[in-house]
């Protein structure tokens, strides 16, 4: 996928949201039938539906805890329904250049990409618009949410572990230690460093566009500004902007550098 139909995919999610939204569970399944369907062939079959069966639990969790807390008025600006659709898709758009890269012509999900989806539709499970003021602890809040989804669904340990991982890694705070970490190695979706680089990436990829910033960036300070004022400010400023990114919009798979996402950040940052 190029970065331009990504772009037309956020576009249309955003023209949507909220009035018309198709749903998490609507955008999972239309990722996951660009991907392609589980492989029953081979031994991870039952693994692989099992893994299946638990990410469309966890977006129909998503869905439902967030259109509640929007009929209570407590879904956040920033950390809604249309950020975990739109990480999902980010996800999908990174996998499927990956894909192009590595020549892969699979038709079938290969087990880590679906680990990966899974990992990325739990990951803001819960949000309630507020800051960490200890490393992961919204991302464990999220975890504890779907954890019993992922039991129910007959997860095995590692899976479970696996996600918990993922999500962990998508605080802000270890973004530069894991790509570093990463760097150290060749791109292998095998490798839990870059499951969690890669969902980094899906994660804050459309924050790091100019097409969304502004956006974006004014709903995350709406949720700041019942908290710490003087930071979401700060946000908004040019500063702010640049800070973002330089420390946080870090982009290290193959993929990324295909897309071109490493040198939109690096001229954003020229034109500051």
């Amino acid at each position: 996928m190029s970065l331009e139909k990504l772009i037309i995919k956020i576009n249309n999610l955003n023209a949507i949201w909220p009035n018309e939204w198709i749903g998490v569970k609507d955008v999972f399944e239309s990722c996951l039938n660009r991907l392609g369907p589980v492989d029953l062939t081979t031994k991870d079959a039952e693994r692989n539906v099992t893994l299946l069966n638990a990410g469309l639990s966890v977006a129909n969790f998503i869905e439902c805890s967030g259109r509640k807390m929007a009929r209570d008025n407590r879904e956040p600006n920033y950390h809604s329904r249309l950020h975990t659709a739109v990480a999902i898709e980010c996800l999908t758009a990174l996998i499927v250049e990956q894909r192009r890269i590595d020549q892969n012509n699979s038709q079938t999900i290969a087990t880590n990409e679906l680990l990966a989806l899974v990992a990325m539709t739990a990951h803001d499970a819960g949000h309630n618009g507020t800051r960490n003021t200890t490393i992961c602890q919204l991302e464990s809040r999220s975890f504890d949410l779907v954890e019993p989804l992922l039991q129910d669904a007959q997860c095995d340990a590692h899976d479970i572990y696996s996600i918990k991982r993922i999500i962990w890694s998508t605080d802000p705070v270890l973004y530069s230690g894991l790509h570093r970490g990463a760097a150290a190695s060749v791109f292998n979706l095998n490798y839990p460093v870059w499951q969690a680089v890669i969902c980094q990436e899906a994660d804050i990829l459309a924050s790091a566009l100019p097409q969304f910033e502004e956006a974006l960036t004014r709903e995350l300070a709406s949720e700041w500004r019942k908290l710490d004022p003087v930071s979401a400010e700060g946000l908004l400023s040019a500063e702010g902007r640049k800070y973002f990114l330089t420390h946080f919009a870090k982009f290290s798979s193959p993929a990324s550098s295909s897309l071109g996402l490493q040198q939109i950040v690096k001229q954003q940052i020229a034109d500051l």
